[in-house]
């Protein structure tokens, strides 16, 4: 044990000694060459990247020693960085050092080490980044062109693309036939450097760089529309509005819009043969553009009160930079919220057919009509003119009667009309015969394009599959024609519908049939004969009701 620990603290003092005073063998051992880490170097244009090297025997050993730095190429300076310490007890061995290379400028450069009567050079590129690119104008007005020269060593191509901060790209003119010098517009709204893409370097014209500018291009702000016009501001429902822009500024027809631009066609909403408008929350109608470009005129929604903004409209001295841009004023036309309208009754019985009418001639439905009562809009349209809406109301049903599509002056709005609320009976009455194909009613058919419609009690007591559980009615086609049928009920039963030609229903069409409701199929007769409709209640309870609206198509 004493002998183990005597030979310990021999070792300990022998480490001790070499992380002192370096290797003391080094002076026997025969250099073979340096070694730099890494090989070569590519930095950008102000960037610094360290170069570890060491001087080696053949073994692969390092060696102490010093080294001198020489013909140190253009666009590059190197120094030793002395506070690099191959060591961790504060003391360099010697073994390895460090140097610190900077790329000044573009170029193919290097750099040669010598040491233990052995060189090395090594190579450095240095490649385009943030750079000194000579900008002709730093403050051109709209419409003037600028020239970019590249730094020496660098080159833009016929593929390269200028951009501003803060701005859209530039619009090249020309590339100089030596490729150093672009030629190019600024858009409206630049500040900052300018970028460029896809340029390349003299010494390698097969490398692709982006390099930016150190120094920085202003151009004129156009943020809006201030100075544009609105008249009349405050319009009736149906005015022409003319938007007057401002002297300088133009609006481009579609067409002319490039397919990449800010102010290219989109899903905001189109301007007859123009730029893009949004006035309120609908846009507007019947929009056209003045011959010179210079004006707009439309007719607003109702509801407006907004700004306007058009897409598509240029600066007369740069039309091809399309810009988005809004007025500073708004224009505000009448508000809508309701629909002066009368009801026939307001207290019906289930199946009385009830009229909707349009108590103003500027308020017109559209085709075709969705009836809702307190927002429900499962009542059943059997007709409807420009001016009156006829219906079957839910049974029960109780609230406001509102329309889904109001046409005001050409736009279409949801409103709730001024008529009083509607109570319908909650009393359905029962239709006989359904409980067998053998006594099963007819259905009233509609004439071609009309809808007819009932609400029936729901009983469910027919057998047509096995159990009863079915409700029948009989659909006695006139000739060769087509229907479309949807049924619905007032509970959450699962109730699937079927279409038969025959009493016995052979071969049921469950076209409609879905886990939902409500159901909804198109039935094609190619001739005159009696077919079978059968409601079969699937699984739950027993509707209260069922409504059956038929539609002719043909």
């Amino acid at each position: 044990m004493k002998r183990l620990l005597r030979g310990s603290v021999v070792l300990a003092v022998a480490v001790g000694f070499l992380s002192c005073s370096g290797d003391p063998t080094s002076s026997f051992r025969q250099p073979q060459g340096i070694v730099a880490t890494p090989s070569a170097l590519f930095i950008d244009v102000n960037e610094t990247k360290s170069v570890l090297v060491s001087l080696q025997d053949d073994q692969g050993n390092q060696i102490a020693t010093t080294y001198q730095v020489s013909d140190v190429g253009a666009g590059i300076t190197v120094v030793q960085d002395t506070a690099f310490l191959h060591t961790n007890v504060g003391t360099p061995l010697g073994n390895q050092s460090r140097f610190q290379v900077t790329g000044t400028a573009i170029a193919n450069s290097s750099f040669t080490l010598s040491a233990g009567g052995k060189t090395l050079a090594v190579p450095v590129r240095v490649v385009p980044s943030t750079v000194d690119i000579v900008i002709s104008n730093a403050t051109p007005a709209l419409g003037d062109t600028i020239t970019l020269t590249a730094p020496p060593g660098s080159l833009f191509t016929d593929s390269s693309v200028v951009t501003f901060a803060g701005g859209p790209p530039g619009d090249i003119v020309s590339v100089s036939p030596d490729q150093t010098i672009i030629t190019v517009v600024p858009g409206p709204n630049v500040a900052g450097a300018v970028t460029v893409t896809h340029t390349t370097v003299a010494f390698n014209p097969a490398l692709d760089f982006t390099i930016t500018s150190s120094g920085t291009v202003t151009t004129p702000e156009i943020l809006d529309l201030a100075g544009a016009t609105i008249v009349p501001p405050n319009p009736a429902l149906g005015q022409t509005v003319t938007l007057t822009l401002p002297p300088t500024i133009k609006v481009l027809p579609v067409a002319a819009l490039p397919a990449t631009s800010i102010g290219a066609p989109d899903t905001i909403g189109v301007l007859a043969d123009s730029g893009f408008i949004v006035a309120g929350a609908t846009n507007p109608h019947a929009v056209t553009v003045t011959a010179d470009s210079g004006a707009i005129t439309f007719i607003p929604a109702p509801n407006s009160d907004s700004i306007i903004t058009v897409r598509g409209v240029v600066h007369e001295r740069l039309p091809q930079f399309p810009m988005i841009l809004s007025t500073t004023t708004k224009v505000t036309t009448p508000a809508v919220d309701s629909l002066p309208a009368t009801l026939s009754s307001t207290t019906p019985a289930v199946n009385v057919p009830v009229v909707l009418t349009s108590t103003n001639a500027a308020f017109t439905f559209v085709d075709p009509a969705v009836i809702g009562i307190a927002g429900d809009s499962g009542a059943i349209v059997t007709g409807q003119t420009a001016n009156t809406i006829t219906f079957l109301p839910k049974p029960a049903a109780a609230g406001k009667v509102g329309v889904g599509a109001v046409d005001v002056v050409g736009f279409g709005l949801p409103l709730t009309s001024t008529a009083p609320a509607i109570a319908v009976s909650a009393t359905v009455p029962s239709l006989a015969g359904t409980g067998s194909a053998a006594t099963a009613p007819a259905l009233v058919l509609p004439a071609v394009g009309g809808t007819t419609g009932l609400y029936d009690a729901g009983s469910f007591q027919a057998d047509i599959f096995g159990t009863n559980v079915d409700q029948v009615y009989r659909i006695v086609a006139p000739g060769a024609s087509s229907y479309r049928v949807t049924v619905d009920w007032d509970n959450a039963a699962d109730v699937d519908v079927a279409l038969c030609n025959d009493a016995a229903c052979t071969t049921p069409n469950f076209a409609a049939g879905t886990a939902n409701h409500p159901e909804s199929a198109v039935y094609t007769f190619t001739g005159a004969g009696t077919n079978y409709l059968v409601l079969d209640l699937f699984a739950g309870a027993v509707p209260a009701w069922v409504s059956i609206k038929i539609t002719r198509i043909t």
